[in-house]
C-alpha cells in the first residue's frame, strides 16, 4: 500500500508515494523545506494524524501553513518547544539539567498519544532534538530505533525531519533536501521495499509549498 507525501511530483520520483508504515528520515540544511514537505505530509486528512514539534511553536506551523494554502488547524500536536516563561523564569527551570531528566516524560507522553490516537501519518519536526535526549551515541541509535518501530507497529506511516542524516541507517527511506547557487533539489538515497527515481530532481518553494515539477520527475 502507497501513502501519498502531499506532493505529486515526489510520490511520482517514489513512484506511487511512500510506502505505508514504515519510517522515513528528511534531512538538509536549514531553510531546505523539511518542515514543509512535512506539513504537506500531514494535510492529507490532518485530524487522523499527529505533528510532533521540537523546534518551532505550533502556531507559527500553522500560519505558514496557511499562507501555502494548506488547511492544518484540525490536526493533533505536540508542541515540546519551550515556552517563553522558560528563560524568564530561571530560577525555577534549571535549563541546563541534564537532558535525561525530560528523556522519560517526554517519551511517555509521546508514546501515550500514539496509543490512544493511533494517528495513520506522524510527522517529526526536528528529530535531532529528540535524539539529544539520549546520553551517547548508543543509546541515540538504540532511541531512534525503538521510536521507529514503536510508531510503524502501531499503524503509522512516519516522517522524521533532520538537519543531520544520523538514524539514516535504521529508517526505510531516506529523502535529502538542498539548497545552493543553482537552485533547490530533491535527492532520494535510500527506499526499501520499492523502486524509485535515482538522481538529483529539481524542487520549487513556492507560495503554494514545495513543488517537484513533474517534468523533472
Amino acid at each position: 500500500m502507497r501513502v501519498s507525501t502531499g506532493i505529486s511530483g515526489l510520490d511520482h520520483v517514489l513512484r506511487g508515494g511512500l510506502v505505508a508504515g514504515r519510517a522515513y528520515l528528511v534531512h538538509g540544511d536549514p531553510g531546505t523545506g523539511k518542515t514543509t514537505l512535512g506539513v504537506h505530509f500531514l494535510s492529507i486528512e490532518p485530524e487522523s494524524n499527529l505533528l510532533i514539534t521540537f523546534s518551532q511553536a505550533v502556531d507559527f506551523i500553522r500560519t505558514d501553513a496557511a499562507a501555502l494554502g494548506l488547511n492544518i488547524s484540525a490536526l493533533p500536536v505536540l508542541d515540546f518547544t519551550p515556552p517563553a516563561e522558560t528563560f524568564s523564569q530561571v530560577q525555577t527551570y534549571d535549563i541546563f539539567s541534564p537532558a535525561e531528566v525530560e528523556r522519560e516524560p517526554i517519551s511517555l507522553r509521546i508514546s501515550k498519544t500514539i496509543e490512544e490516537s493511533r494517528p495513520k501519518r506522524i510527522f517529526v519536526d526536528s528529530f535531532g532534538y529528540f535524539l539529544n535526549l539520549a546520553a551517547d551515541a548508543f543509546q541515540r541509535r538504540r532511541l531512534a530505533q525503538s521510536f521507529f518501530r514503536f510508531a510503524t507497529k502501531r499503524g503509522a506511516t512516519l516522517i522524521v525531519a533532520a538537519d543531520e542524516r544520523d538514524c539514516a541507517r535504521d529508517a526505510d527511506g531516506v529523502i535529502h533536501l538542498q539548497s545552493g547557487p543553482e537552485g533547490r533539489s530533491i535527492h532520494i538515497t535510500k527506499f526499501r521495499g520499492s523502486d524509485f527515481q535515482a538522481g538529483q530532481h529539481p524542487m520549487l518553494l513556492t507560495s503554494e509549498g514545495l513543488q517537484v515539477p513533474m517534468s523533472a520527475a
